[in-house]
């Protein structure tokens, strides 16, 4: 039941968290870069402690610290964990909060092999917001093609 409620938080919160479009002028692209490539580095080496640390703390006080390991090992049933990462797209966009706040966010999605399919099957999506006089990952999730090349 947690289980299906953390997979339901994320993939509600990758898809339905965002709107494209908006500015990020208070994000400093290349500090936000930084953390979406540590934080992929982080999930392909299992280290999911420093994953966690990367979050906001809006996700780190829903989540169990504890229970987040085991969970992404159920998230990435669905698309395999990732073992390597190429990003292919980065973008603007803003972060809906449900108490109806907003922040900039910059999104960066990463094709990548993982254990269960090649490279272009399965892609992962991290979004960096400011948080905390710094920025944190406010939301990530994989993402399977179920159709075509999104990018060609």
């Amino acid at each position: 039941m947690k289980a299906a409620a953390f997979s339901g938080l994320l993939l509600f919160l990758v898809l339905n968290g965002c709107r494209h479009g908006s500015s990020s002028s208070s994000l400093d692209p290349a500090a936000a870069r930084g953390l979406s490539d540590s934080f992929m580095a982080d999930l392909i080496a299992h280290r999911t402690d420093a994953a966690f640390d990367k979050m906001e703390p809006e996700f780190r006080n829903m989540v169990n610290r504890s229970a987040f390991g085991p969970e992404l090992e159920k998230l990435f049933q669905y698309c395999g964990w990732p073992l390597d990462s190429e990003l292919k797209q980065s973008g603007p966009g803003t972060k809906v909060y449900g108490d109806g706040r907003t922040n900039p966010i910059l999104k960066f999605t990463y094709a990548a092999n993982t254990n269960q399919y090649p490279k272009g099957q399965c892609y992962f999506s991290v979004d960096v917001a400011p948080s905390e006089n710094t920025v944190r990952v406010t939301t990530f999730g994989p993402l399977k093609v179920t159709s075509g090349n999104p990018f060609p």
